[in-house]
């Protein structure tokens, strides 16, 4: 049986950027790979990547090429991405919810929540105030795979 996961793009980013979660988060996409999964995100995803990256080169920590190569790797994840009003009303909806100060993570929320999967962040912060109420909400520092 296929499922799906939801994943916000601070996952993908720590796995081509050095951080301290980079080993979990690049050995939680390659369990993705070998199990039956379909990845989703929010449009919003593909914008962050690139975001990131980009300030990343402008602040000194990564070269250009190694951006670009990153960028591209990142691209052509194998991801599903949504967007329509009926999500962006139900991000703002759950931003409001819990106190969120902006829509973006709420976004992931609501693609999740559809799709009634769990969704797995680095944000430590978003996880904290969410997964008392939202046990599908995963946070990278408790995967053990």
């Amino acid at each position: 049986m296929t499922s799906w996961v939801v994943a916000d793009s601070s996952i993908f980013l720590a796995s081509v950027l050095q951080e301290g979660l980079t080993p979990k988060a690049r050995a939680l996409i390659k369990f993705w790979a070998t199990t039956n999964v379909i990845l989703a995100a929010p449009s919003l995803f593909q914008y962050e990547i690139i975001a990131v990256l980009r300030k990343n080169v402008y602040q000194g920590r990564l070269s250009l090429e190694e951006s670009i190569k990153a960028r591209d790797i990142l691209l052509s994840q194998p991801m599903q991405f949504m967007l329509d009003d009926d999500l962006m009303r139900r991000a703002y909806d759950l931003s409001t919810r819990f106190n969120r100060p902006t829509a973006y993570d709420s976004q992931y929320l609501a693609v999740a929540q559809r799709l009634g999967c769990d969704f797995w962040t680095v944000d430590e912060r978003l996880y904290n105030s969410v997964a008392n109420d939202l046990g599908w909400v995963k946070w990278l520092g408790t995967f053990t795979g």
